[in-house]
């Protein structure tokens, strides 16, 4: 009997957050708009990259870059809409006289192995 009453008790609970669900899912939101953006740019360790989108209703246009490792800056600019999906392309161009970040430098220490012979 307490297993039957369990059972009623999960059908009725599942059938609750089911419906509520459903009804969270159909919900419309409003128009949607948002800017931001942020650029970096660490002497230290020789981070540069940068982002910047705006929304507005269901358009996205956006854009980054980063400095590779190779020396290139790599910009990458982005638009998305609910016909054409996601779209980006991407342009490379050297950065005239850009240093890599430095190497780490890893230091190998010599540890003696002592050996003992027990007889």
């Amino acid at each position: 009997m307490y297993s039957k009453i369990c059972i009623l008790l999960l059908a009725f609970v599942g059938a609750i957050v089911a419906q509520n669900y459903h009804q969270h899912a159909e919900e419309e939101h409003g128009p949607v708009h948002y800017e931001f953006h942020y650029d970096i740019h660490d002497d230290h360790t020789g981070d540069v990259h940068g982002r910047k989108e705006a929304r507005k209703d269901d358009h996205t246009q956006g854009e980054y870059y980063l400095i590779d490792a190779d020396g290139y800056k790599r910009t990458v600019t982005y638009r998305v809409d609910d016909k054409s999906g996601f779209i980006a392309q991407v342009h490379r161009e050297p950065i005239k006289g850009h240093q890599p970040a430095p190497k780490p430098v890893h230091k190998v220490l010599a540890v003696p192995v002592l050996h003992s012979y027990h007889h």
